[in-house]
């Protein structure tokens, strides 16, 4: 173990104390990890209701022995210990599983498997000081541990303490490295923040997707940005690849609906009441970059309204000029007078703002090479607008697939809401100068 002394420090005292309450649970053989979780969780709620004698209710200890659990199916405690570990933590206690072949390794030394037992059996226990072993490596978890026992590094000092747990608990705090990958990426936050809410296996995987989702949203909406400077700056090659870049991640996000739709609708059924009135329609990040692009709505908007943080950058968004905006703006600049020439009789003559972009676009592929400048900016747009039109028309057809012609958990009537949509032209001169060449 790398260490004197017991293995667990608390067995020894629990036992002459006379805390060690043991008990016995029988599985059926139909039983798996959804089962093991709930028994978990029941036993989680029991340790809390044990009398334990007086004064001594820091070390007593809830030993459950299972029977009946196939040993093929040993490793599912495993599992199951992940999914009950957080209820467990928040109410401060710690809960742990054993069996015989359990790789767990002792904290101090990988190569100790602490966690062997010649039966299976999970263990509960108040939370104590040492457990910055256990939880210095999830965020969450350790947000739990330093309000109950921050104040003893202070109190006590550090060279009272072991140095292994002040090492531990500095760099859950940020104060120490672990690795420039871990810290450069901010790995441990990040896998920390995956909290569906129920044990739907399916769950995990929409909560997952639903994340990269907002992350590609908000790449999306920075790359726009990008392309809107470098073309007020006249770099207009520079906005080109800030917009082929935008493509391929509509790429991404298009080919995420491809996990969801692994998803049956008795799979999405599962979890789909937790989700309550939560629905990607409310994504703040989504509606700012639609906004950035140039699809921008007062109605889509008010859904943020009130809603600290988001309110405030939505509106922002929606006030500012799009990608698509300084495009055009730099369009009708380049072109001048040729945009009013009375040589295209078969082109638009309206006064509308839109009617003159159309022109402008139309005369730009009629008389421009694919080596100019504003050609390719004008392909590179409409790679963009494309992408995200197969985006909402894979998002539709995901809706429609898994959860038919029901009501979306937002209030929307749902893949109808999703059809019209799809039907929705980003950039729309550009596809109407198609029909003008």
């Amino acid at each position: 173990m790398d260490r004197s002394g017991a293995v667990c420090p608390f067995a020894g005292p629990a036992r002459n104390a006379e805390t060690l309450d043991f008990r016995v649970a029988e599985v059926a053989d139909s039983d798996g990890l959804s089962e093991l979780a709930a028994l978990m969780e029941e036993n989680v709620e029991e340790f809390e209701k044990i009398d334990w004698p007086a004064g001594k209710e820091g070390i007593g200890a809830l030993v459950v022995v299972i029977r009946g659990l196939p040993e093929n199916q040993y490793f599912l405690l495993d599992d199951a210990q992940g999914a009950v570990k957080d209820i467990a933590v928040r109410k401060g206690l710690m809960i742990g599983q054993f069996y015989p072949s359990c790789p767990d390794s002792s904290a101090r030394n990988p190569n100790f498997q602490v966690s062997q037992a010649p039966e299976p059996l999970f263990v509960i226990r108040r939370m104590a000081f040492h457990d910055i072993l256990f939880l210095h490596d999830n965020p969450r978890l350790f947000a739990e541990y330093e309000r109950r026992f921050g104040h003893y590094y202070t109190e006590r000092g550090e060279r009272s303490i072991d140095p292994r747990f002040v090492e531990l608990y500095r760099t859950a705090r940020g104060e120490l490295s672990k690795s420039p990958y871990i810290d450069y990426q901010s790995i441990d936050t990040l896998l920390s923040l995956q909290c569906p809410n129920t044990r739907a296996p399916a769950e995990m995987t929409f909560y997952v997707i639903g994340q990269v989702k907002e992350l590609l949203f908000k790449l999306i909406y920075r790359e726009a940005r990008s392309a809107r400077a470098r073309i007020v700056e006249n770099r207009v090659e520079d906005a080109i690849v800030h917009l082929g870049r935008i493509k391929q991640e509509f790429d991404t996000l298009s080919a995420t609906w491809n996990v969801i739709d692994t998803l049956s609708p008795v799979d999405f059924a599962e979890f789909r009441d937790q989700l309550g009135e939560a629905s990607g329609i409310d994504s703040y990040m989504f509606r700012m970059m639609e906004f950035m692009l140039g699809k921008k709505s007062e109605e889509m908007a008010e859904r943020h309204s009130g809603i600290a943080g988001a309110e405030e950058n939505v509106r922002r968004a929606l006030r500012e000029s799009s990608v698509y905006d300084v495009a055009v703006e730099l369009l009708l600049d380049r072109l001048g007078s040729a945009v009013e020439n009375q040589n295209y009789q078969d082109l638009p003559h309206d006064s509308s703002a839109s009617e003159k972009v159309l022109r402008a676009w139309t005369i730009l592929y009629r008389q421009r090479d694919r080596s100019d400048q504003l050609f390719r900016l004008a392909e590179s747009l409409m790679d963009v607008a494309e992408a995200y039109g197969r985006w909402c028309c894979q998002h539709m057809l995901t809706v429609e697939r898994i959860i038919g012609c029901k009501t979306g958990t937002g209030g929307t009537t749902g893949a109808h809401w999703l059809r019209s949509s799809a039907n929705h032209r980003i950039f729309p001169e550009l596809w109407q100068a198609r029909t003008l060449v």
